[in-house]
């Protein structure tokens, strides 16, 4: 034992000194590099001191964490304070072909999520190819994690057409920056069939062996002027369902954003509306399902105080507050407007107050107001959100 420990110390010793060696002696070469000027001159420059181990293996980490409280009298839930979920992002260089990013969220049920675990090729021209479980190109408000919401109750239409938090599923997606003379990206996708459930409300779930699931965005960007910038995206997603039919979803958005030259992060201000719709093609014929669209505007008064308001409409859609005299959600169409005020005294933190009203046309307590506040605080890395 005594001598398994010594040889242990021993060879831990040796990698330190040959750690701490390499790190004095490239300090002290980059300290000494000689330079040849014009006309032979030689200088001295300094450099960088580096490790024989590199950092290069290990990857970006950061996490997030998101808290709230929420008060909604037409809710049997108590008042309080709620963790809603903690977000570990991994990101690294694969090799020179390759990137990996991983979004791992951990949910206060005690169950874990690996909502993202993709990687990149980074080697084609034009192209960009992902592949894993992905966060798939479909609008606008799909696109953003949870902490990223502008709002804090995610539009009613997502949880009713392609999932609150965007479509999520195993597969593949090709993206390319098309030659035409504004911004103009086209995306295809290929996923796994999965039938419904909370995460996935479209039916893609047929078991026939050409169910392949696939989906189409483009979107375009135009520079109104040298402050304000508009996109517009278009969005399909269909498959086959269960029940042997096509099910798809329709997606349209706009936004209009506009950026200060000269004070980018004290003022500014985002416009953006969405539609979606859900549909089925029972014997061949089209049927609307669901659908639901919503209209935004978020101000910046400042370097750290955001405020926004947003009116929004869902059709043959389940809300949290419509239910049956027996507490069973049912259908219907629910009109709600949100406003809330943010502060965020750094981009890895802020607080943020929200009331909304909502009415519906059925259920025993077709009208509802609640109050929340968001917490959200991130440290480490984390990448950069969707434009």
């Amino acid at each position: 034992m005594l001598r398994r420990a010594l040889i242990s110390v021993l060879v831990l010793s040796s990698f330190a000194s040959i750690g701490t060696f390499a790190s004095v002696a490239s300090a002290q070469e980059g300290d000494s590099t000689q330079v040849v000027g014009e006309g032979g001159a030689s200088t001295s420059e300094t450099g960088s001191s580096t490790s024989m181990f590199s950092n290069l293996a290990n990857p970006a980490i950061g996490m997030n964490a998101l808290f709230s409280v929420q008060a909604a009298h037409n809710l049997a839930r108590a008042y309080g304070f709620d963790f809603d979920e903690a977000e570990i992002s991994l990101l690294s260089v694969v090799d020179p072909y390759w990137t990996f990013t991983s979004n791992i969220v951990f949910l206060p049920d005690h169950t874990i999520d690996p909502e993202e675990v993709w990687v990149r090729n980074t080697s084609l021209t034009s192209i960009q190819l992902k592949l894993g479980q992905l966060r798939g190109t479909f609008g606008k408000h799909g696109l953003l994690h949870t902490h990223a919401f502008p709002f804090i109750q995610a539009p009613i239409m997502m949880a009713n057409t392609i999932g609150e938090e965007g479509f999520k599923d195993p597969g593949l997606e090709a993206s390319w920056l098309t030659p035409l003379p504004w911004y103009a990206e086209l995306t295809g996708g290929a996923y796994k069939a999965v039938g419904v459930d909370d995460d996935h409300p479209l039916d893609l779930g047929s078991t026939r062996h050409d169910n392949i699931p696939w989906l189409g965005h483009f979107k375009s960007q135009f520079d109104l002027n040298d402050e304000t910038t508009m996109e517009l995206g278009q969005s399909i997603l269909e498959g086959r369902g269960s029940d042997g039919h096509r099910h798809a979803a329709y997606g349209a958005d706009a936004t209009i954003r506009n950026v200060p030259a000269r004070s980018s992060n004290r003022k500014g201000w985002i416009l953006q509306g969405e539609y979606i719709q859900k549909a089925s093609y029972p014997g061949g014929s089209y049927h609307r399902e669901a659908d639901g669209g919503y209209a935004s505007f978020q101000y910046r008064f400042s370097q750290v105080w955001w405020g926004g308001v947003r009116g929004e409409r869902a059709r043959r859609s389940f809300t949290d507050f419509m239910v049956d005299e027996a507490g069973d959600p049912i259908p219907g169409t629910v009109n709600r407007g949100s406003v809330n005020i943010a502060w965020t005294p750094s981009e890895f933190s802020f607080i943020r107050l929200e009331y909304s009203h909502a009415k519906a046309d059925r259920g025993t307590h077709p009208t509802d107001d609640r109050i929340m506040v968001q917490m959200s605080y991130t440290i480490g890395f984390h990448p950069a959100h969707a434009y």
